[in-house]
């Protein structure tokens, strides 16, 4: 399930922002004699220039076994550990988007999804992401945290002591036991110095039990977001080789922004701008900066050494 998430059109968008930008420039340079870009048609060139870019989800793509968690303090539960010994080999990996806007461009929402291939019988099964919804508050915390997995398949996070009473206040109820200390962290270190300074982020977060998911992170001023970095525990049929990876990521513009600066120009745009503009960040989707890739993935397997533990 990704609840009817709608996905751009990459080609589509960067025709549209072309179109927009050769209109705007056209009579914005009328107005001031064409002597150099206007305040609208910037704009317009700073969405362009902005890039979406994947990292590389082979980079940090590790088999979990019972042996990962003893070594780092924990146990995995009675389910997990039968399933690991015979029906599934699972799986942590870490994907990265790396947002880069170019001065000025303003953005709102942030959103990347990521569909596990083969389909049937052999599919990929999630298992937890994160951020998800109920850590929605570390993403304004703003403190390097150690974010672990700890024998549930849950996740916990570890910060410096000076730190950990202002953190579990912020986490909701079911969660505060899932804050320690850095030292004292019982968890399988999945993401170390975790840390966003957004204000006002909310997030949402789909896709467990499924073999896509995806997240949507929005905040005034999401653009500060730098690299955004996405963990995700798969698990597959026990012999499975390798997998087959579809992501796509994009960030769509804060229309209030760039409404404001082509207002000196609006009335003379052709309708199909007009209409596109009024309906604010509705159509933000339409002039969205976006990555799609695909990756053949091979998938670790444990060392001699580590079956004869």
């Amino acid at each position: 399930m990704t609840d009817n998430l709608s996905l751009p059109n990459i080609q589509e968008a960067n025709t549209l922002l072309s179109e927009l930008f050769e209109e705007v420039q056209k009579w914005e340079g009328t107005l001031a004699g064409g002597k150099k870009l206007g305040t609208g048609a910037a704009a317009i060139e700073s969405l362009l220039q902005t890039q979406v870019s994947f990292g590389n989800p082979q980079d940090r793509l590790t088999l979990l076994t019972e042996e990962t968690f003893k070594e780092s303090g924990t146990e995995l539960i009675g389910i997990y550990k039968q399933q690991m010994q015979t029906q599934y080999d699972f799986y942590y990996m870490t994907l990265t988007v790396d947002l880069r806007p170019k001065p000025g461009a303003q953005f709102w929402r942030l959103t990347c999804q990521l569909d596990f291939h083969p389909k049937g019988s052999n599919e990929p099964i999630i298992q937890s992401i994160f951020p998800d919804r109920q850590w929605r508050t570390v993403m304004n915390f703003g403190v390097g945290m150690d974010i672990g997995l700890n024998g549930n398949l849950e996740w916990n996070a570890g910060v410096d002591t000076a730190c950990l009473g202002e953190l579990t206040n912020l986490l909701p109820g079911e969660l505060k036991t899932n804050a320690a200390n850095k030292n004292e962290l019982k968890a399988f270190l999945a993401l170390p110095e975790y840390k966003y300074e957004l204000a006002h982020a909310e997030i949402t977060a789909v896709g467990e039990g499924s073999s896509t998911c995806y997240w949507r992170i929005q905040d005034p001023a999401i653009q500060k977001v730098g690299t955004a970095k996405f963990a995700v525990v798969f698990k597959v049929p026990k012999g499975t080789e390798s997998i087959h990876l579809k992501g796509i990521a994009w960030t769509e513009p804060n229309m209030n922004w760039l409404t404001a600066d082509v207002r000196d120009v609006f009335s003379e745009l052709s309708d199909r701008f007009k209409n596109l503009l009024r309906r604010k960040d509705e159509a933000a989707i339409q002039l969205a900066r976006s990555v799609a890739e695909e990756w053949s993935l091979t998938l670790p397997k444990a060392t001699t050494n580590s079956l004869k533990k």
